[in-house]
């Protein structure tokens, strides 16, 4: 049984659980054009920056919708495939800089990073590496990475990164949608530069060999599964953004690597405009609901997963949505904010936990000690002395379904490496 362990920095991640993918892309200005054109420098004439006047843009209001929420970090899509940069960016004039917004020369970025002070978040930057319509750079295309054309887009990717990575302090995550082509394939060198510049940022798919890493949990829906391991043999986890992958979200119990998995949604349908991701006008029926966002959160961070929720920002620049993600946080303080009955730091007899429910309940919630690696391999649930749930993976957090009835509510630990702890056994 190998047991790999979790960095520093990652088990902060696991105990931040919830967070927010702040989308703000320039698609959202042509919904009439279909296929990928975003994804080719066709972006230059369709949605030059000067055409754009985004007059209700306030990234204060996006972080404090996220906040009243409840979450904890928030990531920005900094450079999605367009290639239009939410920073005044000195490596070419597709950003936002050259817009008319703040009368010219704003920085998206650093009021994003101000509010995320303001209210209590820890920040996190989205810079897509291997898509970039600015530069025709298409990743649906097949490319000669070692191409000389190829080799000066990747000295781009380098030189914007490390604007990034070096204006705006210490980023809590970093995510690079669908991985990162290794440098030995003609892909950017980022390791250096995350050493030198953001040494404690988790990674979102980042490079192989990069120690703070979280994986892709393998869909779009909200939905991790049932058993989903911290760990991982892969050393990476790859996405191109169409094919869903179950394997890529269980992980492997005795993996070598601890990548644990990052469940990221929208707070719209995937069937709304851009998979829910992208804000299109009269979309108001894809909203999802907050029922449907806490049941998001009960397969998500209940399945030892980190939940990302995306936020779509409007042509205006504001995000409409915010009353969902009130409601949303409302519902999720009533159901999880007070336990009915709670046992802390449990001491097992005959690796068995009991605990007393005083009224009925709706979910169980274990939650072990992963510092040491994730030691619980199989458990099951008893309910005044008959089984009713048997499972395997605990981790950070499970939260379990389950019509509790007073009375014994038993957790027997059923395989486990030694030295096994519980946190605690809660009902709600």
């Amino acid at each position: 049984m190998h047991i790999a362990k979790p960095t520093k920095q990652q088990l902060l991640w696991h105990e931040l659980e919830f967070g927010v993918l702040i989308h703000y892309c320039l698609e959202i200005y042509r919904p009439d054009l279909k296929g990928s054109w975003y994804k080719t420098d066709a972006v230059r004439t369709e949605i030059a920056p000067q055409t754009l006047h985004p007059a209700k843009l306030e990234p204060e209001q996006w972080v404090r919708s996220a906040a009243e929420m409840g979450a904890k970090y928030a990531v920005l899509v900094t450079n999605h495939c367009t290639g239009f940069s939410l920073w005044n960016t000195e490596v070419n004039d597709f950003s936002i800089a050259h817009t008319d917004w703040r009368g010219g020369g704003g920085d998206i970025c650093q009021e994003f990073i101000d509010a995320c002070r303001k209210y209590g978040l820890r920040p996190g930057f989205y810079y897509s590496t291997g898509c970039n319509g600015y530069y025709n750079i298409n990743d649906e295309k097949q490319w000669d990475y070692h191409s000389e054309y190829y080799q000066q887009y990747v000295k781009n990717v380098e030189a914007q990164v490390t604007e990034l990575w070096t204006k705006y302090g210490e980023l809590f995550e970093i995510w690079f949608d669908g991985g990162i082509i290794p440098p030995e394939q003609g892909g950017p060198d980022l390791i250096p530069l995350l050493k030198k510049y953001q040494p404690n940022a988790i990674t979102f798919q980042g490079p192989r060999d990069y120690e703070h890493n979280v994986r892709w949990v393998g869909t779009e829906a909200g939905l991790a599964p049932e058993n989903c391991w911290a760990t991982t043999n892969a050393g990476e986890a790859r996405y191109d953004g169409t094919v869903p992958d179950e394997k890529a979200g269980e992980g492997d119990p005795d993996g070598k690597y601890w990548w644990p998995a990052e469940t990221d949604t929208p707070n719209r349908s995937l069937r709304a405009f851009g998979g829910g991701w992208a804000w299109k006008a009269g979309e108001e029926a894809y909203v999802r609901t907050p029922e449907e966002l806490l049941e998001c959160y009960i397969r998500s961070v209940g399945r030892n997963s980190n939940l990302l929720l995306g936020m779509a920002i409007s042509a205006d620049g504001d995000f409409q949505d915010e009353e969902q993600l009130t409601a949303f946080g409302k519902l999720l303080k009533e159901t999880f904010g007070t336990p009915a009955a709670i046992k802390e730091t449990p001491e097992p007899v005959d690796n068995s936990i009991t605990l007393k429910i005083p009224e009925k309940a709706k979910y169980l919630v274990l939650r072990e000690d992963i510092s040491e690696g994730q030691r619980i391999r199989g458990y099951r649930v008893l309910v005044n002395g008959a089984e009713v749930y048997a499972g395997e993976c605990i981790g950070h957090k499970r939260i379990i379904p389950l019509d509790l009835p007073a009375g014994d509510v038993t957790v027997q630990i059923t395989h486990a490496a030694e030295n096994w702890h519980l946190r605690d056994v809660a009902v709600y």
